[in-house]
């Protein structure tokens, strides 16, 4: 092991990617945790036999450092296209991503329903679709990805209006980025639409281990307990001389030849007060959506056969539904089903002070209103068990021109503390894969910086 130490900051999928990646390479690693177990919001939980995902719960089918990762870490991923039924004009219509002739046919109904077939929506439609097609190479979560190229200060909402999109066309593009990111509208273009174009441009293939995301965390904190140190809040990263030199965790100085700084963006100007100012700017750009998500274990089936969930687009109040036995069966013991009702928005933070039973029952009698067809959504006070999960910050927005700002940060930081590196989803394309890629690149980098100064 080498006698030079490195500190990182925060372990969520960032902290834990970079430690994998440093512990890989023989260099001796301190990972320091605030809350009493790493994986921030990719953590998962085991209750019963079921397992549950705390936050994140889904792979894309560009998500290369992830799939790479898992492979690594021997956990099988389950691939997916996602059957969504959609609650629009009081009716219920179905969707599913597959791409064939057959299936156009079948979507009319929805397809009519969503907007997609008065003359507008036709126009606006092949416009979006042509355009998509024309940026592929950038409108990807990779961890090469170009995206940052094409980000501008033209917000989201803004870039809807100029390719003349219907309302209730608005409602179909950006109904699933509503319930779980919130208002999509004052966002940046590219992040919105690369979103977006992961379903359109990948007829919408998902992946995810096979008991869930929470399983990747677990099996990183695992690969890495050595170096964890949880229940260890760091109150300040020390600089001296334009160089990080350690860390301050209640009271005592924990000395380090390299940092990295894996916290949430919000959190890392108060750990940093010496940051460049070009810095400071370009993380005032990065913002979070708020979350809530229930979680409740059933005995049966709660949506229509066939379904893996169902959105409300135009209700503020319902969240979104998802059967996550459906398509990740090992999650949930034999005959046992998990329904997840997940939330953002303004009217996750009216819940996130509430009380578990009473945000559970405002969820749920929501849903109930105007429940699918041949669903069985469960009462108040039913359930094997249920689970509330709570987040303030839950997943990365930021502002239009929020890529491209931040693109920069690493050359800024070259220039004053070289020894110091910045991990977490807003140093990549904001997902799991950007948190994991970021991690990685910052693990190799200060790697690397070791190698420079001890030449």
């Amino acid at each position: 092991m080498s006698a030079e130490r490195i500190v990182i900051v925060g372990g969520g999928f960032a902290g834990l990617s970079a430690a994998y990646t440093l512990m890989k390479r023989g260099i001796t690693t301190v990972l320091l945790e605030a809350r009493e177990r790493a994986g921030g919001r990719g953590m998962g939980e085991r209750v019963d036999g079921f397992s549950l995902d705390m936050g994140a719960f889904v792979f894309t089918s560009t998500y290369d450092t992830a799939f790479r990762i898992c492979e690594e870490l021997g956990l099988p991923l389950v691939p997916s296209q996602m059957k969504f039924g959609h609650y629009r004009n009081e009716r219920w219509v179905t969707t599913t991503p597959e791409q064939s002739f057959r299936s156009f046919l079948r979507q009319l109904p929805a397809a009519m329903a969503m907007g997609f077939l008065s003359p507008q929506g036709i126009r606006a439609g092949i416009g979006v679709m042509r355009q998509m097609h024309r940026e592929e190479e950038y409108l990807s979560f990779a961890s090469d990805s170009r995206l940052a190229e094409i980000d501008d200060d033209e917000s989201y909402g803004d870039y809807l209006e100029r390719m003349g999109v219907p309302e209730k066309l608005r409602f179909t593009l950006g109904g699933p980025l509503k319930m779980v990111l919130g208002d999509a509208a004052p966002a940046g273009q590219a992040l919105m639409r690369a979103y977006i174009g992961e379903t359109m441009l990948s007829s919408g293939r998902v992946y995810m281990p096979e008991r869930g995301i929470g399983s990747l965390s677990a099996a990183l904190a695992a690969s890495c307990s050595d170096a964890i140190r949880v229940s260890r809040p760091v109150r300040r990263i020390v600089v001296s001389g334009g160089r990080a030199t350690g860390v301050v965790v209640d009271g005592e100085v924990i000395e380090a030849d390299a940092v990295i700084c894996a916290v949430p963006a919000t959190l890392v100007p108060d750990l940093l007060p010496d940051l460049p100012e070009p810095t400071r700017r370009a993380l005032g750009t990065v913002n979070y959506s708020t979350g809530c998500r229930v979680v409740i274990g059933l005995d049966y089936s709660p949506l229509p056969r066939g379904w893996h969930g169902a959105l409300y687009p135009e209700d503020d109040d319902t969240p979104m539904l998802m059967d996550r036995s459906a398509f990740l069966p090992a999650c949930a013991p034999p005959g046992k089903s998990i329904l997840d009702l997940l939330i953002g928005r303004d009217r996750a933070k009216e819940l996130i002070p509430l009380e578990d039973a009473e945000i559970k029952r405002r969820m749920l009698g929501a849903a109930r209103r105007n429940a699918p067809p041949g669903s069985a959504l469960p009462g108040d006070d039913e359930g094997l068990f249920y689970r509330v999960y709570r987040w303030e910050e839950a997943l990365c927005m930021g502002t239009p021109g929020m890529l491209a700002a931040v693109a920069g940060v690493p050359g800024q930081l070259a220039g004053s503390i070289d020894n110091l590196f910045l991990a977490g989803d807003y140093m990549g394309i904001p997902s799991v894969n950007g948190a994991l890629s970021s991690g990685h690149r910052a693990g190799t980098e200060a790697a690397e910086s070791l190698v420079t100064r001890q030449s």
